[in-house]
C-alpha cells in the first residue's frame, strides 16, 4: 500500500487478508526496498502530480496478472486522477472493474482493442461523477 492510507482502509484489509498474506504501507522513499511482485495494490491519495505519477509508473508493473489495483481518490482528487488516466487508464495492461465512491479498482488483464474501447468508454463516464464532486468542493467553498 502507498499513499496516504486511511486508518478504516487499513483496517479492512487487514481483516479480509488471510494468515498468509503479508500487507506493508511504504512510504514513496521506502518502495525500492519491497522486492519481486504483488497480488494486491492499494495506492491512496497521493497530492502532486509528479508524486501520483510515480507511483504509477513504479508499482502498477509489479502487479501480477490477475491481480488488483485499488486506487482511493480516482475520479475525485484531480491530480491523482490526471496521473491514474495517464497512465493506467490508457494501458491494455489493465482492466477497469469499477468505482464505488473515490475507490476506483483494477485487474490485472491483456485486453484486445475491442476491450481496450469499451473500457475507456467505462472511464470516461466516471468523469461525470469526477466533474460533479468537483463543482460541489467549489460550491462549498464558495459558501464557507
Amino acid at each position: 500500500m502507498t499513499g496516504s492510507v486511511p486508518d478504516e482502509a487499513l483496517a479492512a484489509i487487514r481483516r479480509g487478508a488471510s494468515g498468509d498474506v503479508e500487507v506493508l504501507v511504504v512510504g514513496t522513499g521506502e518502495i525500492a526496498d519491497v522486492e519481486g511482485s504483488v497480488d494486491l495494490l492499494f495506492i491512496g491519495p497521493a497530492a502532486p502530480f509528479s508524486v501520483a505519477a510515480e507511483l504509477f509508473a513504479r508499482w502498477p508493473g509489479r502487479v501480477a496478472p490477475g491481480g488488483l489495483l485499488f486506487v482511493y481518490g480516482a475520479f475525485a482528487a484531480p491530480p491523482l486522477t490526471a496521473a491514474l488516466l495517464r497512465a493506467i487508464g490508457s494501458s491494455r495492461a489493465w482492466r477497469y472493474y469499477g468505482r464505488d465512491g473515490a475507490l476506483a479498482e483494477y485487474v490485472r488483464a491483456d485486453l484486445t482493442h475491442g476491450e481496450r474501447v469499451l473500457d475507456a468508454i467505462a472511464q470516461l463516464a466516471q468523469l461525470a461523477y469526477f466533474m460533479r464532486r468537483m463543482a460541489r468542493r467549489r460550491l462549498r467553498r464558495r459558501l464557507a
